[in-house]
């Protein structure tokens, strides 16, 4: 089998978990029918589908090594090489799209447009693996919300005052 550079994604036990090597994969001891998803790909996708992933998923038993004695006679140990532990996927941050719409709309608009524009960029970092991107973008929408409600609650006296003038 020819050497690979994809990074790939998978659920394993409800959670997606990526973006991992084909070895780490294999770790997870996937079978035909396991989602899988890499760069290359439209869409999530069965593992057989993938050709490199169907050639490592027809030869599930690998071959037993035959060790040869050394010089005194004595059968020595084959070390095998085990992956590393798949790295576990934090669960994405909360977006808080809707609390900064409803802030715009009721609050304050310049600074709720602001918690509307990171908040949409949570997904998109989060998707692409930027975990710490995507936290820094949810941490950044919660502060604007934050600040929305603030303006919104200092601007509304003078609000009412302009109303009744």
């Amino acid at each position: 089998m020819e050497e690979n550079n994809y990074r790939y994604w998978t659920i394993h036990n409800g959670m997606r978990i990526g973006p991992v090597s084909i070895e780490e994969l294999m770790a997870y001891d996937i079978n035909g029918n396991t989602p899988v998803w890499r760069a290359g790909l439209a869409d999530w996708c069965e593992a057989s589908s993938v050709p490199e992933l169907a050639e490592l998923l027809e030869v599930k038993i690998p071959p037993v090594p035959v060790n040869p004695p050394d010089y005194t006679g004595a059968w020595h140990q084959t070390s095998y090489y085990i992956p590393e532990a798949p790295r576990q996927v934090e669960p994405m941050p909360p977006t808080y799209l809707v609390w900064s719409i409803l802030t715009m709309l009721f609050c304050c608009v310049p600074s709720g447009i602001v918690a509307i524009i990171y908040s949409s960029k949570v997904s998109s970092r989060f998707n692409s693996g930027d975990y710490g991107g995507a936290k820094k973008a949810s941490d950044t929408a919660a502060i604007w919300i934050l600040v929305t409600v603030v303006l919104g609650l200092i601007s509304l006296p003078f609000q009412i005052l302009m109303a009744l003038l």
